[in-house]
């Protein structure tokens, strides 16, 4: 209980001592009551519970089972590998995250990471673009920059615009548009909208991305990465 009180940055309000069963049984009243008034308190708590425990406990099946029951915007997932509370959404895009997490040790890390910061109840959106943009960085050096030292999307894009017959693409059909310039253009966008990694001497610039160009950032990086570590891209 106070180590929920240190990790929240909260107080239970209660001054007493905590060696006795009511004494305990009174510090735990009076934290409920703290928890109770603050809906972000309360979710905070039961995800660091979640964390104490490994992901095929059954109490995380039953709190899984009520939050999908109450129709929850939250879910319980993984967590950097632990239990916790992440945002529900589309069950196809989640499973295809966890899908992808596999193909690749590195870049998978990296999105899980991503994924974290954008979703779990620890968000961070700037920290979530980030990680995003190295999840494809890992993920496609391999492909595009094999014997660049140090390998960035930035540059990958341009031998990737300079020499596009240098690799294979799985859509070869160009109905209403050329598949590799679609292909250039989502990893140009989410190059190009990662602006905060710079200062803008615009004082009106904002200094971090919002939450949405996050999540957007994350789901977009999940598609490129599937496709460089499942082979949809390769050199010819």
């Amino acid at each position: 209980m106070r180590r929920v009180e240190r990790v929240l940055r909260i107080s239970s309000g209660w001054t007493g001592g905590e060696a006795t069963i009511s004494d305990r049984q009174a510090l735990l009243h009076h934290l409920r009551g703290t928890l109770y008034k603050d809906d972000e308190s309360f979710l905070g708590a039961v995800d660091l519970m979640l964390s104490d425990l490994p992901p095929e406990h059954y109490h995380c099946e039953e709190l899984e089972r009520s939050l999908e029951e109450a129709a929850s915007a939250w879910r319980v997932g993984l967590v950097s590998g632990k239990p916790g509370l992440v945002e529900r959404i589309d069950a196809t895009v989640q499973l295809a995250a966890e899908t992808t997490g596999t193909l690749d040790a590195r870049a998978g890390r990296l999105l899980a990471d991503a994924w974290k910061h954008a979703f779990s109840m620890t968000r961070d959106p700037s920290a979530a673009y980030r990680y995003a943009v190295r999840a494809v960085e890992a993920a496609a050096a391999p492909v595009i920059s094999p014997k660049d030292s140090i390998p960035t999307l930035g540059k990958m894009i341009t031998a990737f615009r300079d020499k596009p017959d240098k690799w294979n693409f799985t859509f070869k059909v160009d109905s209403a548009a050329d598949p590799k310039t679609v292909l250039l253009g989502m990893m140009q966008i989410l190059w190009t909208n990662e602006y905060t990694r710079h200062v803008d001497p615009d004082i009106q610039a904002p200094l971090h991305v919002s939450q949405a160009e996050a999540e957007s950032a994350v789901v977009l990086a999940l598609t490129l990465v599937n496709w460089f570590v499942s082979g949809a891209i390769s050199p010819v």
